[in-house]
């Protein structure tokens, strides 16, 4: 891969529904260049998919980040059981602390507790030790895979709109393609092309459409992703922290949970001694703070996204 890669997952990591022509123009290169470029990032597999997000609080759903120690003879088990949960989202392989993430949705924690509990029954013998936490707040800013810096959050006011069955059906096919063309959207959810991209408009208007973005395979950038759990002592500085973090050019998300002291981030380093040195920059600047937990993403193998049980 080369700049010119790196520029055209850079403004379909903001935009994934952007033409390849509006592409080509923003990176200037030729229609045909942008295409065949970005043919050959999706045959190598370094773009996984075309996502959308959705604001999941907006249709109504809560969601629980659980982390899992789960012995080794039955992680690869354990593993594919999640990617086929239909309340499951983001799946992901992990190395340290505890063998593997997820995320859990429902709409009450009583669900919640009743989906954790579908998961822990059938490997309860395997699951050596777990975490299980209500999500807060996730930030992204996944654009600094590529060295770019994050666009600045736009706060906007969301319309009213309820949503009808036809529109959790196009949310439903825009979770699995972001890129899908208004034409097959409209012939899959049995609407005319003007009527679905005008619910589309009203899906992004009223808040339950965030971004267009992708999933990508960070370890074909030549990167490791790690989680880092830290305790912040003093709470005055939480803010002055997740600041400190969502303008570093290594910390690609930023997640809080309920009710806990602690907080995740992601740092992308390109070897260990990158991730030691970036670790002692942040204690120097928070002495206060203490990391806690340290987990290697060795392989994600559910994007962050909308879990199937949303559009049920």
């Amino acid at each position: 891969m080369d700049k010119l890669d790196l520029q055209i997952m850079t403004k379909l990591m903001q935009d994934s529904r952007m033409p390849v022509t509006q592409l080509a123009k923003k990176v200037g290169v030729s229609r045909e260049v942008a295409n065949y470029r970005l043919s050959k990032l999706k045959e190598d597999k370094v773009i996984l998919n075309f996502v959308t997000e959705i604001n999941l609080a907006r249709l109504g759903y809560i969601g629980a980040a659980v982390f899992a120690n789960v012995k080794a003879t039955r992680q690869k088990e354990f593993i594919g059981f999640l990617g086929s949960c239909s309340f499951a989202s983001w799946v992901a392989e992990l190395a340290g602390v505890w063998s593997c993430g997820l995320s859990v949705y429902g709409k009450t924690n009583d669900e919640l507790d009743e989906k954790f509990l579908t998961i822990y029954e059938g490997f309860k013998t395997d699951i050596i030790d777990h975490r299980f936490t209500l999500h807060r707040r996730s930030l992204f800013f996944y654009e600094k895979y590529f060295g770019a810096p994050p666009k600045p959050e736009k706060h906007k006011r969301h319309t009213e709109y309820k949503l009808d069955v036809k529109d959790k059906l196009i949310l439903k096919e825009l979770a699995l393609n972001s890129r899908i063309s208004s034409v097959e959207l409209a012939k899959k959810v049995s609407l005319s092309a003007p009527a679905a991209i005008q619910r589309m408009r009203n899906l992004e208007n009223g808040g339950y459409i965030d971004k267009y973005s992708i999933f990508v395979d960070i370890s074909k950038l030549g990167l490791f992703q790690y989680s880092v759990f830290i305790v912040n002592k003093n709470i005055d500085e939480r803010e002055r922290l997740i600041s400190y973090l969502t303008n570093h050019e290594s910390v690609p998300f930023i997640a809080e949970y309920v009710g806990d002291p602690f907080m995740e981030f992601g740092l992308i380093v390109k070897d260990p001694y990158e991730l030691r040195k970036i670790l002692q920059g942040i204690e120097e600047a928070f002495p206060d703070n203490r990391v806690i937990e340290i987990s290697l993403f060795q392989k994600e193998v559910v994007s962050v996204g909308p879990p199937p049980c949303v559009f049920e």
